[in-house]
């Protein structure tokens, strides 16, 4: 006969899934529901569903969020501050001159966006729903990435445009970004950032930076301005 063997004091018999710690568990329900988010948008997104991709349980879930769209909440302010951390780390490295950040904010902005995947989609469904967080939290957003334009181009000597400029400047950019990323093939990113260049320069620049831009063989290939000598 088998006799059973008492836990040692001091021990607990685990039952279900085995634990792991506390910040993996929280970072794998995370990771869940960026998932499901992006396929199914705040509304289809339930506690059920992430339990299901992350495998977890519900009180596991529970012990972290308390609900699932808490948990969209976390993820749409994390996305937030990734693209302005990117804007913000282009703009503190040196350069000659200001319009030289262009082609490295606009291309890291549109190869952020397709990285996302799914989860841009779900960002662009929700951009003008006032009950989501994606709605709720894209002013304060898109101000933090225009004061990051604005403070760059003060500290390179030039003057910033009016508010309302950067605001028309940002809100294109966070347009043309979501287009390319749900529309364009990627081998298309030379002609957005042909638009995206283009409009930079009409909301941030004068006639003098124009005809700079025409002048640059670098910036008249990026920006297309070759192809308008015939205009």
């Amino acid at each position: 006969m088998v006799k059973y063997m008492k836990p040692e004091s001091g021990q607990k018999r685990r039952r279900g899934r085995p634990a792991g710690s506390a910040g993996d568990t929280r970072e794998r329900i995370i990771a869940a529901t960026r998932q499901v988010y992006g396929e199914h948008g705040t509304y289809g997104t339930t506690v059920a569903l992430i339990l299901k991709q992350a495998d977890v349980s519900r009180p596991t879930f529970y012990k972290y969020f308390a609900s699932a769209v808490d948990v969209i909440d976390l993820i749409v302010r994390n996305c937030n501050e990734e693209v302005e951390r990117l804007f913000a780390k282009v703009f503190e490295q040196p350069q000659k001159e200001f319009y030289d950040y262009l082609p490295v904010a606009l291309s890291g902005y549109l190869n952020w966006g397709r990285s996302l995947g799914a989860l841009m989609e779900a960002r662009f469904r929700e951009l003008h729903d006032l009950s989501s967080p994606v709605s709720r939290y894209r002013d304060e957003h898109n101000r933090r990435i225009a004061d990051i334009v604005h403070d760059s181009m003060i500290k390179h000597g030039r003057t910033p445009p009016d508010d309302l400029a950067l605001t028309t400047l940002v809100q294109g950019i966070e347009h043309l970004g979501y287009q390319f990323c749900m529309q364009a093939e990627h081998t298309e990113m030379p002609r957005y950032i042909q638009v995206m260049g283009r409009l930079c320069i009409a909301m941030l620049g004068n006639r003098h930076d124009w005809q700079e831009m025409m002048a640059s063989p670098f910036f008249s290939r990026l920006l297309g301005l070759e192809e308008d000598d015939g205009d």
